[in-house]
């Protein structure tokens, strides 16, 4: 009796044991074949598209037959931190503009003690290097790619023109103004969008009264935030003081001001989206337009090869500049050596083909580029101080309060 007792114990141990050696070799099999996560906030579907395409070169799986990667698309309507909690998959790999969002994980990436030796922004300009964040001698937000809020000049109307250079804001100006007479809208651009809207009052903002300027107001608006006033109303009693004389954006809203009034901007500018946008250019009915690289790589050859790019000039060029120049940062969520050999290509011997892909700019000083357009941001970036992130993303962390700051915005500067 006790010995087949003690046989059907054996039997009950074995048969537990082989079922959990199974479990734990399929759990080590399912963790070892589990594809890493790569997630994108906030970057546009044509960025996703071109990064993703160089991405999934950067590593082979064993059978051959599948990308290394998963790709996740996280909701950049909320804050990444809500973005992340909300997903039912978690990233193993982030691809995010610099901002308040990404300076929100790199925080958290802080603790993790995830990152890489300085050596690998080797070969990028100071002014990116500058930005680069670095905690305890380690890198946990690599720079990748540079975006940047441009102009863009018809050539023809310039040709035309009596004007030599677009040196300075008077000449962007002047431009506009002799081209009046010929075109529908001297100057455009999408100011029925909110995140144009505010990034490009800002570029202006940096342009007339400086990266102090900016940075101030930037610091006002998020305390106002912080305090819990981020309504359209409270939005709109902090844009009067800032918009009013010494204030920190009195002097880009006198100029906006001013070219609704004189008809250089159309009536309907804060209502105009980028498909309004795209119909004036390819019609020919603007001489100077605002825009970002990004939307410039969404015009086809024919139309944009009509316009010339350049940056937003300063009021005069004694300044130091620091241009709206966002920069798309790649972070580590994880510790994984496929993740960090994927980062090491990208920032280094895959910036020509990251460049190409996407029409950005890239980080490295010396690596071949796509075109002009890219390396002038690349030179224009290299060649001022430290590239500010686009307002909306330094300032704000949802969608909401894009939206309310941006109601008020145009209330302001239609009043």
């Amino acid at each position: 009796m006790s010995k087949s007792f003690s046989l059907k114990k054996i039997v009950i141990i074995t048969s537990i044991a082989i079922i959990a050696l199974i479990f734990l070799l399929l759990l080590i099999l399912s963790i070892a074949s589990k594809k890493p996560i790569a997630a994108f906030y906030g970057i546009s579907e044509a960025n996703i598209k071109g990064i993703t395409k160089v991405l999934q070169t950067t590593h082979t799986r064993k059978n051959k037959k599948s990308a290394p990667y998963e790709i996740l698309v996280l909701d950049d309507t909320t804050s990444i931190g809500n973005a992340i909690k909300r997903s039912k998959k978690k990233p193993d790999l982030l691809f995010i503009y610099n901002g308040a969002n990404a300076e929100s994980v790199i925080n958290q990436n802080v603790k993790k003690k995830l990152g890489f030796e300085p050596s690998i922004i080797e070969g990028m300009p100071t002014s990116i290097r500058q930005i680069t964040p670095i905690f305890n001698k380690k890198v946990i937000g690599v720079p990748l790619l540079i975006d940047n809020y441009e102009v863009d000049v018809n050539v023809a109307k310039f040709t035309a023109s009596s004007i030599e250079n677009i040196n300075v804001l008077s000449d962007l100006e002047n431009l506009a103004k002799l081209s009046k007479s010929s075109t529908m809208a001297p100057v455009i651009f999408a100011g029925g969008d909110d995140i144009t809207l505010i990034n490009t009052f800002a570029a202006l903002a940096e342009a007339l009264s400086g990266k102090d300027a900016v940075e101030s107001a930037k610091l006002r608006i998020k305390q106002s935030i912080k305090s819990g006033k981020s309504s359209q109303s409270a939005f709109y009693e902090l844009l009067k003081d800032l918009c009013a004389p010494e204030g920190e954006f009195y002097e880009v809203t006198m100029l906006l001001k001013n070219w609704m009034t004189y008809g250089i901007v159309p009536k309907n500018l804060y209502h105009m989206n980028f498909t309004d946008v795209r119909s004036f250019l390819t019609s020919n009915l603007s001489t100077i337009c605002f825009m970002t690289l990004s939307e410039h790589r969404l015009f086809q050859r024919n139309v944009i090869s009509k316009f010339s790019s350049v940056y937003v000039p300063g009021k005069d060029m004694n300044n130091e500049r620091n241009f709206q120049a966002p920069v798309i940062l790649t972070i580590p969520m994880k510790k994984n050596k496929v993740i960090n050999k994927s980062i090491e290509l990208l920032t280094n011997d895959l910036q020509t083909q990251l460049s190409s892909a996407t029409g950005l700019a890239p980080v490295q000083a010396n690596c071949g580029i796509p075109d002009h357009q890219a390396d002038d941001v690349r030179y224009w970036v290299a060649a001022s101080g430290k590239p500010l992130p686009a307002f909306s993303d330094a300032v704000f962390t949802n969608k909401p309060n894009k939206t309310s700051f941006a109601q008020a915005l145009r209330s302001i500067l239609q009043s």
